[in-house]
């Protein structure tokens, strides 16, 4: 009698798990096995789970990839502004090194990729070449290894896949009658976005006038010099026959205040990195580089900005706008003038002026 049990329990569970398998194979709210169904109305999960299956089973001629500075980048403005079929993949909180490890995935899975456009933030000038900025969230849940079939299980029998994407998905898919929907996540609303709400979230830094030492300065280029070479241009160079669209994002004025708060002489040395990446970058022609930091009007309006560095989607399509038009691109010939009139401005600009109602 133990052993009847004890059989039919193990074939119980055995339908079960396979229950559970095909469920989790055929929805795939991680977009791990396949592309998307055209019936589901899909749940996903956040950027750190779906970029992979993304960059891997979606169909796309150009891809906008990026820190969350391209998070409001949406698949029908790209669309339409670059007369393509776009991808858009955005990676919250991390650097240099994952945004190329992407770039590295969407080229080798698309030969015909033709053009990608990726932000060069400079608030990541200054780290680690393999800096990844989740990679304890990935290493707690295993499933950083998607090539590691036996790691499927972390995502196949994961209760908080179920709970948050698998279930929500078929729950989705039946109240629209199955016809099927991909979500896309923005950053800013009407809601969010305004200087009193952008002044509300930042912290301004005590007046410290800080050193800038050689040993430091030559510390902090090295860190450039090592995430430009390793995760920005060797791509670049590998794949001559793709378009590569860089672009400084346009933080806020409040941003730059930061940097003023720790002296005129750390303001420019940031400059300085600026400078030094943009001479970089300009040395190849699969490269159209683009700098929005000499927009002054829209830098210092912070009714555009969510908080101190993120901006609304408003902005986004601007910048694909003058991207294809061309504007605020860099050149061997102008860049030069562009940083000498952006170190003019940013360092005489009146800082104080911002925060006069709240002093």
């Amino acid at each position: 009698m133990e052993r009847k049990y004890f059989f039919k329990t193990i074939i119980g569970l055995s339908v079960v798990l396979a229950a559970m398998t095909g469920i989790v194979i055929l929805i795939d709210p991680f977009y791990h096995y396949h592309r998307p169904l055209k019936n589901i109305s899909y749940v996903s999960g956040a950027d750190i789970y779906v970029n992979d299956g993304k960059l891997k089973h979606f169909d796309y001629d150009t891809l906008t990839i990026g820190t969350s500075m391209a998070m409001n980048f949406h698949k029908q403005k790209v669309d339409d502004i670059f007369e393509c079929d776009s991808l858009n993949v955005f990676y919250l909180g991390e650097g240099f090194k994952v945004i190329n490890e992407g770039l590295e995935t969407a080229l080798s899975t698309h030969p015909d990729l033709k053009t990608v456009i990726r932000t060069v933030d400079p608030i990541w000038f200054i780290s680690d070449v393999n800096w990844k900025g989740r990679e304890s969230v990935l290493e707690r849940t295993d499933m950083s290894n998607t090539e590691n079939p036996f790691n499927d299980v972390y995502y196949i029998y994961n209760i908080d896949v179920w709970k948050n994407n698998v279930i929500p998905s078929i729950a989705a898919s039946i109240k629209n009658g199955f016809q099927g929907n991909i979500e896309e996540d923005g950053f800013g609303n009407d809601e969010l976005t305004g200087k009193e709400n952008v002044l509300k979230l930042y912290t301004r830094p005590e007046k410290e006038l800080k050193e800038v030492t050689k040993e430091e300065t030559d510390e902090f280029f090295g860190y450039l010099r090592q995430n430009l070479e390793t995760n920005v241009l060797t791509i670049i160079r590998e794949h001559p026959d793709v378009e590569f669209y860089l672009f400084i994002p346009p933080y806020s004025i409040c941003w730059w205040d930061q940097l003023n708060q720790n002296g005129t002489a750390v303001l420019e040395r940031r400059i300085d990195m600026e400078k030094y990446a943009i001479e970089n970058m300009l040395q190849y022609e699969n490269v159209r580089l683009f700098s929005f930091f000499n927009n002054y009007d829209l830098i210092c309006n912070l009714d555009y900005y969510v908080d101190d560095i993120h901006y609304s989607e408003d902005v986004n399509n601007l910048i694909l706008q003058w991207m294809k038009s061309g504007e605020y691109e860099l050149t061997k010939e102008n860049y030069k003038d562009y940083i000498a009139k952006e170190k003019a401005f940013y360092t005489t600009y009146d800082y104080d002026q911002l925060f006069g109602e709240q002093e």
